[in-house]
């Protein structure tokens, strides 16, 4: 671990603070600045977050974007693009209109599969991944086909995790072994993968997660800062929180 890395908030440091959603990391003047714009994960475009977004955006004049998770399309109207995919689909619609690039400050999903599967068995790292892909296309408000999306995140995972192929017969069984229950596909929420609790082994699995990404994060976020000068991010509100002490020490 990197000397800046030490410097992200452990979970149990992020337990003991006291902040508003969202959460706003501002650093840096005029020539180089980065604003990270922490979230609650919706896709509601009448939460007042996504106005807010777009002030901060439009304030800043970004040379660059950055966001969490997996690269989503790029849509023409603004609340498709937030009822798909949330404050990712957001930041890519406003850098397009915009001519600016944009990039994921996140693992890739089959480098955190192949990560996963270092540290896990298989079929453990399979619930995991899944789970949380299915909360978040629980919470999206326009839903893309459920087949295509799944079949498109199955591609990604499968020869990381070692697997021939991927199906929902198999996620059934592992999750019923792993979790004791069976899969309700349509009823899993964030609370699954909460990396905050630890109830759950998909919780547990998510704090060991979030760790790996925030160091990733946090790396991404400082070249973006260094190649571009002028920096908008969008994360999960954690993340923001944690990551805040590391990007003000540089």
């Amino acid at each position: 671990m990197s000397s800046r890395a030490a410097r992200i908030l452990t979970f149990a440091e992020y337990a003991k603070v006291r902040h508003a959603v969202p959460y706003v990391v501002d650093i840096g003047g005029d020539d180089r600045r980065l604003v990270l714009f922490g979230v609650r994960h919706s896709s509601d475009p009448g939460d007042p977050m996504f106005d807010a977004i777009e002030r901060t955006f439009t304030a800043l004049a970004p040379r660059f974007a950055l966001h969490e998770g997996t690269p989503p399309a790029v849509e023409p109207e603004r609340e498709i693009a937030i009822r798909r995919h949330g404050e990712a689909g957001l930041v890519r619609h406003l850098a397009a209109r915009g001519a600016i690039e944009t990039a994921s400050m996140d693992i890739s999903l089959p480098d955190e599969a192949r990560i996963l599967r270092e540290e896990l068995s298989p079929a453990d790292a399979l619930v995991f991944l899944v789970v949380r892909q299915l909360a978040s296309f629980n919470r999206k408000t326009a839903r893309m086909d459920f087949d295509g999306y799944f079949r498109d995140f199955f591609d990604l995972i499968t020869p990381p995790l070692g697997y021939a192929a991927i199906d929902w017969p198999l996620i059934e069984r592992e999750h019923q072994r792993f979790l004791g229950r069976p899969l309700e596909r349509a009823s899993i929420t964030g609370l699954a993968t909460d990396p905050t609790r630890a109830e759950l082994p998909t919780q547990r699995i998510a704090t060991f997660s979030n760790r790996l990404r925030d160091e990733h994060m946090l790396a991404r976020l400082l070249a973006a800062l260094d190649d571009h000068g002028r920096v908008f991010a969008t994360v999960g509100v954690t993340h923001a929180v944690m990551l805040e002490p590391a990007l003000r020490a540089v």
